[in-house]
């Protein structure tokens, strides 16, 4: 499994498609810092004019940015085409399975690396955020450490629900054999939520909208001690689809 990650971290060096989703990462959270923008996909008005009225400080700037995660959950898409998409698209996956590595190492390795992808380009998004607000001259709005807790919570929430839908994508992927199929999933998911949750009012809807966690936690409508039954969800999704997609690979001729 950690040869191939390092495979997979050597492959990625020598391409260009990380490069451009670390450039699109940086420049969209420069935009948006700069110009105080708020905002992102499914997020109400009210959340946005909440923002809009306060004073921009770089707390401020941290919070505003994590209601714009939704558009870097799509940012991020490429991410899984690079890592898993790909090899299932050309099909040279069987050549890792031939080699000896076991269907659940393949499926954990290639979460892995996907995993620690999207933490470091979350962490460089709000780094960035940070970076722009202070050479906007823009007061700290709390202290250093409430800022650096802020961008760890917010980094860590962001990444590891982001990756929760593309665990999901990847168990698509792996009973289709489809990236496309896999990707318009992804891309629908917070959609395909949000209206569900708005015809059928069922509550337990809001544990599976992982897009909403990172931006309740932003605006204060959900506390970092009740994240629990979000995570907990969230950790059964990421084991079934990983052990399920395991199983699904074993079922499958080479």
């Amino acid at each position: 499994m950690f040869n191939q990650i390092k495979a997979d971290y050597y492959r990625q060096r020598h391409t260009w498609g990380i490069y451009v989703v670390l450039v699109l990462t940086l420049v969209f959270s420069s935009l948006i810092t700069a110009n105080e923008s708020t905002g992102g996909i499914m997020i109400n008005t009210d959340s946005m004019s909440n923002f809009g009225i306060a004073h921009w400080s770089i707390l401020t700037g941290l919070k505003s940015a994590t209601l714009s995660t939704t558009v870097l959950l799509y940012i991020d898409i490429a991410i899984f085409v690079m890592v898993i998409g790909q090899e299932f698209s050309k099909k040279v996956y069987k050549n890792t399975l031939i080699s000896g590595t076991s269907r659940l190492s393949f499926i954990v390795g290639k979460f892995a690396t996907m995993l620690i992808d999207i933490l470091g380009l979350t962490f460089s998004y709000y780094g960035m955020v940070m970076l722009v607000s202070h050479l906007a001259g823009r007061t700290a709005g709390a202290s250093t450490l409430t800022l650096i807790r802020t961008w760890g919570l917010m980094t860590l929430t962001v990444a590891f629900f982001i990756s929760v839908i593309f665990s999901i994508g990847v168990i698509i992927l792996v009973t289709l054999s489809s990236v496309v199929v896999a990707v318009v999933f992804v891309i629908l998911w917070p959609f395909l939520i949000a209206i569900l949750a708005n015809f059928s009012h069922w509550q337990w809807l809001k544990y599976i909208d992982f897009t909403d966690v990172a931006q309740a936690i932003a605006l204060g409508t959900l506390k970092v001690e009740s994240l629990w039954p979000y995570i907990g969800t969230s950790i059964g999704v990421l084991i079934v689809a990983i052990v399920g997609s395991a199983i699904i690979m074993q079922r499958k001729e080479l």
